[in-house]
């Protein structure tokens, strides 16, 4: 077995040394290499040392722990391989007496912990080689204390679920479960104590009307335990009684710009941000049947005052609220690029001869060139009235007014010489300093690309989609 020395040795004759002591003549890399072997080897004999003053004092607890980091650092450490062995058996020895008197006491609990206490610290010491047996008259005390543990535990679990106390119950089917997954009928019991408070809740919300919130409840028995008593159905028909169709009018352009397609894009924006909403009580009903329903029954939406007329609207519609919108502004300013011409210096290099030296050197020179700039502001205000009626009462569930601006610029520098010898020029000539010339190289690695207006409209259309989806989702949690 290779000691601590011989693993120097090893590594320094790899790396061309001589002699352990001659550590002069290592090089860098070498020494760099030996460091983790000098420090674990070092690191171990001092734990190990410390680990035998404690073992002569009596104190065979704290000489174990610090012989078995002594082998964490170096498992080939016979001494506290020896002094580990000796020390951790005496501990092993304690943590069974201590079992055995429980055992001796009918305390079933405090004993089958211990013996786990027991068997922890055994595979702990495994973990560095040591190994030590139990005599088999434990292990057979030890599950007779494991089933008076199980017995106990399902017996309490049984009278807190008896007594709707689910969630204590739950942490004793827990423990159940770990240390007898498949005791009596303990999974079904764990099913129970997770899914009967929310099914409880979830009837009350149902016998309430109180759709939405009994189908999430029953959702997430559902995705536990779809066979979970009447879930399936139940959770079926809170969809089917707690759908909330919504239609959606065509948005009227109030803007000064009748002249664009700025209603017809609102529309298309507000029903794809609809249609996106991730709720399974949400439905959108499509303009084309809203339309031709109106049309036929002679119907006009902006006649929908009273809870009368709103409540033959939504039944021709199929809808629990309309959502109406007008463009109340559309402001489009289209910038034009402009082009501006700037002085600037090129640098460039001179090969020069000094005839007092008699040798050739080069010197950097600037001649004046010009370059340009470019710069273009695209800008897009727009603003936006939507509201949500219901159908049912014909009062207004929700109204804002919103506004935004979206903008984009453009600004860059071109030019057709050696870029890289480029320098701005300033009052009294060339700039050469680093924050200047920056500055300048900069503005020539700038974007050369603009949003356009259309771009711009898009983005302010979906901010708004996004502020109507937003109120629409806080109404539907109210509900």
């Amino acid at each position: 077995m290779s000691t601590c020395r011989e693993n120097r040795t090893l590594a320094l004759r790899h790396h061309g040394a001589a002699r352990w002591h001659k550590l002069a003549g290592i090089s860098f890399v070498a020494l760099v290499l030996l460091l983790p072997i000098l420090s674990s080897c070092s690191g171990s004999r001092a734990l190990t040392k410390r680990a035998a003053q404690l073992e002569a004092s009596g104190l065979y607890v704290d000489a174990a722990n610090f012989y078995f980091n002594a082998l964490l650092r170096n498992n080939n450490n016979v001494e506290a391989r020896v002094g580990l062995s000796n020390t951790s058996r005496r501990v092993l020895n304690d943590k069974l007496d201590e079992f055995s008197r429980h055992r001796a006491m009918e305390e079933h609990s405090n004993a089958f912990y211990a013996y786990e206490d027991a068997m922890a610290y055994r595979s702990r010491l495994q973990r560095v080689g040591v190994s030590h047996d139990i005599p088999q008259h434990y292990e057979d005390d030890f599950e007779y204390s494991k089933a008076q543990v199980l017995r106990k535990l399902y017996e309490q679990s049984s009278a807190m679920m008896a007594e709707q106390r689910f969630d204590e119950a739950k942490l004793k089917l827990k423990e159940i479960s770990r240390i007898d997954p498949n005791y009596e009928d303990v999974s079904e019991l764990k099913g129970v104590a997770r899914n009967e408070p929310l099914y409880r809740r979830a009837v009350a919300h149902f016998d309430a009307g109180r759709y939405r919130q009994a189908y999430f409840e029953l959702d997430e028995i559902y995705r536990y335990d779809p066979d979970y008593r009447d879930v399936s159905v139940l959770r079926a028909e809170c969809l089917n009684l707690g759908t909330f169709p919504v239609a959606i009018s065509p948005i009227e352009n109030a803007s000064p710009q009748r002249g664009n397609d700025i209603s017809r894009r609102a529309y298309a924006h507000f029903v794809t941000a609809l249609t996106q909403i991730d709720d399974p009580f949400l439905r959108i009903v499509e303009r084309e049947n809203m339309e031709r329903i109106l049309d036929e029954q002679r119907l006009s939406l902006s006649g929908i005052v009273d809870e009368r007329s709103a409540s033959r609207v939504g039944n021709l519609l199929g809808s629990k609220a309309l959502i109406s919108a007008t463009v109340l502004s559309y402001d489009r300013n289209p910038g034009q690029i402009r082009v501006s011409e700037k002085d600037a210096f090129e640098a460039y290099t001179v090969r020069l001869y000094d005839a007092a030296t008699e040798s050739h050197y080069h010197e950097t020179r600037y001649k004046p060139v010009r370059y340009n700039e470019y710069y273009q502001f695209n800008e897009v205000s727009i603003s936006i009235q939507y509201k949500a009626l219901s159908l049912e009462t014909g009062e207004i569930l929700f109204s804002r007014i919103f506004n935004t601006k979206e903008d984009d610029q453009m600004y860059y520098a071109a030019y057709d010489g050696e870029v890289n010898n480029l320098f701005p020029a300033g009052p009294q000539g060339v700039l050469t300093s680093r924050h200047d010339r920056q500055r300048l190289q900069t503005l020539i690695r700038a974007p050369r690309s603009i949003r356009s207006i259309d771009e711009l409209t898009s983005s302010a259309l979906d901010q708004a989609a996004k502020s109507l989806t937003d109120d629409l989702i806080s109404q539907l949690d109210r509900l």
